[in-house]
């Protein structure tokens, strides 16, 4: 019955296969559940609908001819994983839709200028990191922060009747004054200042809020232990929660962790940043039981082989995303700020920043920076802030200890 219904589903106006979805019929064939496929053939607006419409109206399969929403999207990355379509850095390739419907509604001369601020600088330097592999979702949700800022930014010098090229340091201090967001504002200045369009104006850096959330070491042990041994946890949690509080990973690389990333030597290690590191044996068989268990959720991501994700996503060949998997650590008590930066704070006590930066993979700075809080008396410094005792009950941090 799958086999009749795939032969007459996707026929263009000659009454054709394209050779182009070739592969993903073979794939579909092979399903375990003919039913399930049966089921995406007939959801409306989903990828299978997609994909008809494409088919009969003889349109080019192709990222963009797809089109927006849920079922598209996983469409696409079907046919990217079959090889149909090429990768694209999917959050970069959203950012110049989502330009063109910000940027519409703007007047004539902010629209201008914000859309050579946003196409020759901002665009720019995502092109450049995405070469590079390091974009990401919140990669892009930061370009849409800075277009947004600036364009209320602009709105605001209309409202005051201020043209560009005559702001003044006065004007920017108003502005500052009233609590608008000062980053965004000071590089496009610096952007407009070097072509000429302002006069170079200073937009001081506001003093870095230090962290302010932190487990106890009591809080820090239980948690631990809820991670390595707790059955009732769901897998994904359980080892998000361990490399958390153990090496302070960020949710976003956690996420994309692969099988390769662990060691499979006799040895057990973990790849974060330059260096492995020695995983502790509870920790490599959570890690390997979550590796096991890492199923794709698609039909099309469980008959082909694996890409190899740790936390596999819904889509064929994709990884969970970071928000799915903070939003399960929060429902599961275990949020991913205070974890990371009580991990932080007992490796940076010590180990040097240079170690910590090669082998976490953060920058040097920030290295230098958890050296530095870490060789601080706590009691005085959470003393100063309101309310400063709410995560950490105004107990010091033990050197070594989470």
């Amino acid at each position: 019955m799958l086999r009749d219904r795939l032969a007459t589903e996707f026929l263009n106006s000659h009454g054709e296969v394209p050779s182009g979805i070739g592969p993903l019929i073979e794939i579909l064939l092979r399903a375990p559940r003919a039913r399930s496929i049966l089921v995406w053939l007939e959801k409306p607006r989903g990828g299978a609908d997609c994909l008809r419409r494409l088919v009969h109206d003889d349109l080019p399969l192709t990222h963009d001819s797809a089109g927006p929403g849920q079922g598209p999207a996983l469409l696409r990355a079907t046919l990217v994983h079959l090889g149909v379509l090429p990768h694209r850095n999917e959050p970069l390739a959203a950012l110049q839709p989502w330009l063109d419907r910000t940027l519409a509604p703007l007047p004539a001369q902010h629209r201008r200028t914000l859309r050579i601020y946003a196409e020759w600088s901002l665009l720019r330097q995502a092109r450049r990191r995405a070469a590079q592999g390091r974009f990401t979702p919140n990669s892009a949700a930061s370009v849409r922060n800075a277009v947004r800022s600036t364009a209320a930014f602009l709105t605001w010098l209309d409202e005051h009747d201020i043209p560009l090229g005559d702001l003044a340091q006065d004007d920017i201090d108003r502005w500052l004054s009233e609590g608008r967001e000062r980053r965004h504002t000071r590089l496009f200045l610096r952007w407009a200042h070097q072509r000429r369009l302002t006069e170079n104006h200073e937009i001081p850096d506001r003093q870095r809020d230090e962290p302010h959330r932190w487990w106890t070491k009591t809080e820090h042990w239980t948690h631990l232990q809820r991670c390595l041994h707790d059955d009732t946890l769901p897998l994904e949690v359980r080892a998000t929660g361990t490399l958390t509080l153990l090496y302070g990973m960020p949710i976003t690389r956690i996420a994309a962790l692969t099988h390769s990333d662990i060691g499979a030597g006799s040895t057990p290690q973990l790849r974060i940043g330059e260096y492995p590191v020695t995983l502790p044996p509870a920790d490599r068989q959570l890690l390997q039981r979550r590796a096991e268990h890492g199923i794709q959720h698609s039909a099309v991501g469980r008959i082909t082989p694996r890409a190899g994700w740790l936390l596999p996503g819904y889509a064929a060949g994709t990884h969970t995303s970071a928000a799915t998997l903070a939003r399960k650590m929060r429902l599961h008590g275990l949020p991913a700020h205070p974890s990371r930066n009580t991990a932080l704070l007992a490796l940076a006590a010590d180990l040097p920043a240079s170690v910590l930066s090669d082998t976490l993979g953060i920058s040097i700075s920030a290295a230098l920076r958890w050296n530095r809080r870490a060789a601080r008396d706590w009691n005085i410094y959470l003393a100063a802030r309101p309310g400063g005792g709410r995560y950490f009950k105004g107990e010091r941090l033990p050197k070594g200890q989470g």
